[in-house]
């Protein structure tokens, strides 16, 4: 796969994980207090940023393992392994969210 693709499938794991992650009741309460002011605090925005904070914690806390691969091992820019390791960590975090869609 291409570098374009890798990052598409990242993405797409980490919006999996942000939509069905049972750590979702522990986000709810940290985005009430972090939307801001120009969206309303009803049920269905305050679900849709913790689903969007999910998302984008899972893309960054698996993208560090593969910053420090890339930084530190791999001195190529154009290689692919610290994409791989990006799609792994990403999916390990992603597990528990797999069971939750398993269960519907």
């Amino acid at each position: 796969m291409d570098r374009q693709t890798l990052l598409a499938t990242i993405i797409g794991v980490c919006v999996l994980n942000g939509l069905f992650s049972p750590y979702l009741a522990i986000a709810v309460p940290i985005t009430v207090t972090l939307v801001p002011e120009l969206f309303p605090r009803t049920g269905p925005w305050i679900l849709f940023f913790s689903s969007i904070f999910l998302s984008t914690a899972t893309l960054l806390f698996s993208g560090v393992p593969a910053a420090l691969y890339e930084r530190l091992v791999d001195k190529d820019p154009t290689g692919r392994t610290s994409m791989y390791i990006w799609l792994g960590i990403a999916m390990l975090l992603t597990l528990p969210a797999l069971g939750t869609v398993s269960r519907l």
